[in-house]
Order: C-alpha cells, then structure tokens, then sequence
C-alpha cells in the first residue's frame, strides 16, 4: 500500500475499508474460466491464496469467510477456555471439516464444532496458506529497525495487511481474557508467530 491508500479498522469487520484514489467503484464481470485437472476448485479454501478465495467469493471485507466463522466461534465459545489453542482438537474431526469447507460447504460451527477442535483448524487454516500472511520479503522490512513498524506494515499487499489485523484484534481479545484462558501475549506469539510467519 502506498501513502495514498488507507485502511480503517472497526470492530465491525463489515466497517473494515480501503481507499484508494484510484479504485473503481463497481467491478467488472469476470467471464467463466474452465478450471483444469491439477487446479483447486473454487471451492476450496484451504491451501488457497487469499486473491483465488476473493475471486471464488470465499472473502467478504478482505477476510476469508472460513477464518471469520472460526474466529467468530472462539470470540463466542472460546474466550474463557482453559488452554486455548493449546489443546489439540480431534485429528478426524478436524480432517471432516476441512473438507467439507473445501467442498464449499458453511459449516455451522455452533452445532458442530467444539473450541479445541476449531482452534486446531484455525492453526492449519493459517499454517497451509501458499503464502503466509507476511510474506518472507516483508518479514525482513518488519525487523528492520530503520523505520517504525507501522510503517512497514503499510507495504504489505493490502489482502494481507486486513487479514493481519484482523487476527491482531482476535489475538489481543484472547489475551485480554489470559487470567482464565492462560494464553497470555507470549504464549500467543509462540503459537501464532510460525502461522503467521511460517
């Protein structure tokens, strides 16, 4: 993102925008593409680049829909949970909706998802993106100590830098509940840092 682009951030992640001067205001109808044999399905969403599940329809905001029901869920159901993404969910269970989120299913996560469970495809969600949400250019840039961090962040692409956000906020949510759910920053960092990083 250059100077003359912004992002703003509400806890509304409907509010969520990004200006451009230059943006145009409606898109333009994209033709029907055949997919070929070795491609992902539109579908999927897993192991997906962030510009393929905009172009499927999977992101609405700049976020991902799948990553928007898990963390929903957990700001929900997970926030007081003893161990919190540090308690594995069941492999089989995880393994079933995965697919069925790549099958293009919503999962209602309500009925049938369980926190440990969630937490543990959350982590694969973020651990099998093609490119990580800071990509390793940028990792450079992010340590570098001859700018502040702020602004390195306004060079990441602008699908990054909503979703990086986006789990900051989740992330400082969790740790502001670490007296009950023991995932105070550090811990967070020690989990989310190779996801988010990789």
């Amino acid at each position: 993102m250059g100077a003359s682009a912004s992002v703003s951030l509400c806890s509304d992640p409907s509010s969520l925008r990004i200006l451009r001067p230059s943006a145009k205001v409606s898109p333009e109808p994209i033709a029907p593409t055949l997919v070929s044999e070795p491609e992902l399905a539109v579908s999927s969403v897993f192991g997906v680049a962030f510009e393929t599940l905009k172009e499927g329809g999977q992101m609405v905001c700049g976020i991902p829909l799948v990553l928007r029901d898990m963390v929903e869920y957990l700001d929900k159901n997970g926030m007081h949970h003893r161990g919190l993404f540090r308690l594995c969910g069941s492999v089989v269970r995880t393994r079933q909706l995965r697919k069925r989120c790549d099958h293009g299913e919503r999962v209602d996560l309500e009925h049938e998802g369980d926190v440990p469970t969630v937490t543990s495809l959350l982590k694969l969600f973020l651990r099998e993106l093609p490119t990580p949400v800071v990509p390793e250019p940028y990792c450079k840039q992010l340590a570098a100590m001859n700018q502040s961090l702020r602004e390195n962040l306004c060079h990441l692409p602008d699908d990054n830098l909503i979703i990086l956000s986006y789990l900051i906020h989740f992330l400082s949510r969790v740790a502001a509940h670490s007296q009950s759910n023991h995932m105070p920053v550090e811990n967070l960092a020690t989990i989310f840092g190779p996801c988010i990083f990789q």
